[in-house]
């Protein structure tokens, strides 16, 4: 089914709270369906069933994340699609938007940085940063959690990994925001391209300074490529830092506050992992399953025709793959509604599928274990301290995760 207006929205507060029965509806009636983007300018394909979803990622080939490879250079849709403004090169040309050859390049120049060997090394530190943040609450009784500590973690750990000083995290944060929350109000597009500006000044400056001294951290490694071999251009520079930090916090400020609300509304599940630490990884599985980070993969395109749930699609057509929807597909998942740490086996899509699955899965896999841990530990009674009805969700269409989480817990007095 192909139409030119919104049968389903899928945008906005009331929808963000809970999206799931539309999900439910779409996977049922029109599992992939052409409607608009956010924006309107462009028809996108929505795919929403678990089978269809993992075709689309599996298939590096037909579904790709360069616009250029579906298009005709002569195509005018091209430069919609392709910005080409000088500072948005500086921060788009990255792994998210490459294919082929030039992806497993640049994948190449960081992965080794983030194999589970390398990721396991990193267990101490994260577990320190983990109680020193507590530290700084466990006497309060109560905090929002995202602030004090969900968004603080995992961002630390990589600015410590690329060798950027912790205090720049809370500016840090801001142009990540402004990087992946599209904003159509009036101005915002010149606010936009300011912040980007500031964001590759402020990584300039830090180049620099690696340039004349180097360390023994990530944005050092990525020079030394850029300068030995070639390997990286200056536009890949910036745009493989940019994405280390807005991918190496993001996703997993979202996995532990999801994790912890899930946990604090499934009180039996949330006192079995309390009780066996062991059980929090699989506990991470199933929220990544249940109530995942990644809502929807950022958009491919169509190299050539293609049939998907009896819709044809053609070359040059807009595709998003919702991971959320997929993974509560029954048809993969019995009882995919039902939240059970116990779910066995586990091949959720909350990492993507095929060569682009996400390079910061172990990283964001323990700093999960070691977050849920560490509060249920040191937090006693923790408990949800708003009503989960008030509760605001993030609008920010790829990403499923809350503004703030208001907790409480015993103290001793």
């Amino acid at each position: 089914m192909s139409t030119s207006t919104r049968i389903y929205q899928l945008y906005g507060a009331d929808f963000k709270r809970n999206p799931h029965p539309t999900y439910a509806a779409m996977r049922k009636e029109h599992p992939v369906i052409r409607q608009p983007g956010l924006f309107e300018t462009f028809h996108i394909w929505f795919v929403t069933r678990y089978a269809d979803v993992h075709a689309v990622l599996a298939d590096n080939e037909t579904f790709v994340l360069d616009a250029r490879m579906a298009f005709d250079p002569s195509d005018p849709r091209l430069d919609m699609l392709v910005d080409s403004r000088p500072v948005m090169q500086l921060v788009n040309n990255n792994l998210l938007n490459k294919d082929g050859e030039d992806h497993r390049r640049l994948r190449s120049l960081v992965q080794s940085a983030f194999t589970l060997r390398m990721v396991a090394q990193l267990r101490p530190a994260i577990q320190a940063i983990a109680d020193e943040l507590l530290d700084q609450i466990v006497d309060d009784g109560q905090a929002d959690l995202i602030e004090a500590f969900a968004f603080p973690l995992p961002i630390i750990v990589i600015l410590e990994m690329l060798g950027i000083p912790h205090n720049d995290r809370n500016q840090l944060r801001i142009w990540s925001d402004a990087f992946v929350t599209p904003d159509p109000s009036p101005g915002a597009e010149q606010q936009f391209l300011q912040a980007m500006t500031d964001f590759t000044d402020y990584l300039r400056d830090l180049f620099a300074r690696r340039r004349a001294e180097p360390r023994n951290d990530l944005v050092t490694a990525l020079l030394q490529a850029e300068e030995e071999g070639r390997r990286l251009s200056e536009q890949e520079l910036f745009s493989m830092v940019v994405l280390l930090i807005v991918a190496g916090h993001e996703t997993t400020v979202g996995l532990i506050g999801n994790t912890v609300l899930t946990l604090l509304l499934h009180p039996d599940q949330l006192e079995a992992v309390r009780c066996d630490p062991s059980l929090t990884p699989t506990a991470i599985e199933e929220i990544l399953r249940y109530e995942g980070p990644v809502e929807r993969t950022i958009t491919r395109f169509v190299t050539k025709d293609v049939t998907l749930a009896d819709q044809r699609l053609g070359r040059g057509d807009l595709v998003i793959a919702v991971v959320g929807s997929a993974n509560r597909d029954s048809a993969q998942f019995p009882d995919a509604d039902r939240f059970d740490i116990a779910r066995n086996p586990q091949r959720h899509l909350g990492f993507g599928q095929g060569v682009h699955y996400c390079l910061g899965a172990p990283l964001a896999r323990l700093e999960g274990e070691i977050a849920i841990n560490t509060l249920l530990r040191r937090l006693p009674g923790l408990r949800l301290a708003a009503d989960v009805q008030r509760l605001e969700w993030r609008t920010q269409p790829l990403f499923c995760g809350l503004v703030a989480l208001p907790v409480a817990w015993d103290v001793a007095r």
